[in-house]
């Protein structure tokens, strides 16, 4: 992963489970018809899990897809705060070479030992990245700090 300004983390994950059971529970129970819950392991960083909610009618993904993750505190290419407002005139953007975005609000940090679990609500889509504390742990990266979460497909 290089460091590039603006960007916490960034990799390929794998989908490997669509809508997994909850432990306790017999069935799978959809709450919403239109949003599934995968659950990714990186490719480049086995140790990094992930969690996420997509609209599955607007972006359709399988279990065994490959997706790029990025998860950024801005949208500008030079890694420049923007504004909370979109721009329709803004030249180039990160965006550009996703298909899928989101922008939420992190609203939990859990640290246990040498993992970071970053919680981040898009909207009421949640997601959870979990991973080595020492890779995630960013200035741009705090409680009710926004963040985008970008992704498409490998």
């Amino acid at each position: 992963m290089a460091a590039v300004k603006g960007v916490i983390f960034d990799d390929v994950f794998e989908v490997t489970d669509k809508d997994a059971e909850e432990s306790g529970k017999q069935e799978k129970q959809k709450k919403f018809v239109r949003v599934s819950r995968f659950n990714c392991v990186a490719v480049n960083f086995p140790n990094f899990e992930l969690v996420v909610d997509i609209n599955t009618q607007l972006y359709p993904m399988n279990v065994g897809d490959r997706f790029s993750f990025c998860l950024a505190s801005t949208l500008n290419q030079d890694g420049q705060p923007g504004t909370d407002e979109y721009n329709p005139k803004m030249q180039s953007s990160r965006a550009d070479s996703f298909d899928y975005v989101m922008y939420g609000t992190v609203y939990r940090l859990d640290e246990s030992g040498e993992q970071l679990s970053v919680y981040i609500s898009f909207g009421g889509l949640l997601m959870r990245l979990k991973g080595d504390t020492s890779q995630l742990m960013k200035p741009e990266l705090k409680m009710d700090s926004k963040q985008y979460l970008l992704i498409r497909k490998t």
